[in-house]
């Protein structure tokens, strides 16, 4: 598994960086282990950090469906004089998403992609056509 520290344009300290290659190949190959250690790494990196935001394996996933064919997952710090707090964007295409973003650090707002708002609006018309 590798990932890349690098100083941030998008916030404070350094960033975490994640290829979308390599979280595809830790998330859905055979890589058991790597899998643990990249969650691991995301865990050390927000508590190093004092981050009031935990990031769950679904906010990376959420990040990785923004990506179009390849790009990178950026969990970056951000702080303001009352709390530091994580925040997950995909870089894609020279694009940069937010995708868990927050202007406190404890509300967040998440900027779910195209993939997941068809699959959510699919599950409540089907969700609608069984209660009626």
């Amino acid at each position: 598994m590798k990932v890349e520290y690098i100083t941030s344009s998008l916030g404070a300290g350094i960033e975490f960086h994640i290829s979308s290659a390599e979280y595809k190949h830790v998330n859905y190959e055979a890589c058991g282990n790597d899998r643990l250690n990249l969650l691991f790494a995301v865990r050390a990196y927000v508590r190093e950090n004092q981050c009031t935001k935990h990031i769950s394996n679904r906010d990376l996933e959420e990040a990785f469906r923004h990506i179009k064919k390849a790009g990178t997952i950026a969990l970056v710090t951000q702080i303001n004089e009352e709390a530091s707090w994580c925040e997950v964007y995909a870089i894609t295409e020279g694009e940069i998403i937010p995708v868990v973003t927050s202007k406190d650090g404890y509300d967040f707002d998440i900027n779910y992609s195209s993939k997941t708002s068809r699959q959510m609006n699919r599950i409540n018309q089907e969700r609608g056509q069984i209660d009626d």
